[in-house]
């Protein structure tokens, strides 16, 4: 996600649920200082802070994760979002041996 896209999903959380920054910082767990810094200037913060802002921002519930290789492909506010997700990638062989085999069309 683009870091002014994320600021502005950052500052509409905060003003729709009527929250200040050091609520924030305990939604989060990140510093107070990070936060500001992230809202008031263009300096460097690392990912992993701005996937937390991301999630508890957007409420992102539930994800589709790859088996092996821990990769997210999708994520959602509903269990039905992802479900969806995965019936529009996949696709089902109607053969008599193979019936019932589904194949996920993801890259």
């Amino acid at each position: 996600m683009d870091r002014d896209a994320l600021r502005k999903v950052v500052q509409k959380y905060l003003y729709n649920n009527h929250l200040k920054i050091p609520e924030l910082v305990k939604l989060t767990g990140i510093s107070d200082r990070t936060i500001r810094r992230f809202l008031n200037t263009k300096e460097g913060i690392s990912k992993t802070i701005l996937q937390k802002l991301n999630y508890v921002c957007a409420q992102v519930r539930f994800a589709v994760v790859g088996f092996r290789s821990g990769k997210v492909y999708f994520q959602g506010k509903d269990h039905a979002d992802c479900s969806r997700w995965i019936n529009d990638q996949s696709s089902h062989k109607n053969t008599s041996h193979e019936y019932g085999k589904v194949i996920l069309n993801i890259r």
